[in-house]
């Protein structure tokens, strides 16, 4: 572009527009910058975030070392999980039954949560609840390696 006739006045504009035309490429780029900062901390959060969808029909059994039941304490019992399955319609939600590992006859607990979902995680965690709502069993593992349980029917909060 050629400019023939310079003006003092378009200059000192066109100098004003170059200098505010410096300065918002200047944040743009730090915007950029940040906005890429940003994205590289938020996206691990939502990519690695467990979610999962609930489980009908299935029957699960761990021996768990260390249980909460509604405030009790146990040690190594055995829990089966069995979900209702989706076409059934008089028996709906999940099967509870805790026994003694060493006695399997003798049920500590055995209760069927209505209206209640089985979830299974991929890192192996399991939970029986009414949707993100209300969280009734949890069952996953410690850093020692074994698994521990709690039980609250009216929810873990």
């Amino acid at each position: 572009m050629r400019v023939c006739i310079i003006n003092t006045t378009l200059f000192e504009t066109s100098e004003k527009f170059l200098i505010f035309a410096y300065i918002i490429i200047n944040i743009s780029y730090k915007m950029k910058k940040l906005l890429l900062l940003f994205s590289f901390i938020v996206m691990p959060l939502l990519v690695f975030a467990e979610s999962t969808k609930p489980s009908y029909g299935v029957k699960i059994e761990r021996n768990v070392e260390y249980a909460i039941i509604e405030g009790k304490t146990y040690f190594n019992v055995l829990v089966e999980l069995d979900a209702a399955d989706f076409a059934e319609l008089f028996k709906d939600g999940v099967k509870v039954t805790v026994r003694d590992a060493e006695n399997p006859k003798k049920k500590i607990y055995k209760k069927r949560f209505s209206k209640s979902f089985l979830y299974g995680f991929p890192s192996g965690q399991i939970q029986v609840g009414k949707g993100d709502i209300l969280t009734q069993l949890v069952i996953n593992k410690a850093d020692s390696g074994y698994w521990r349980m709690m039980i609250k029917e009216k929810g873990i909060y």
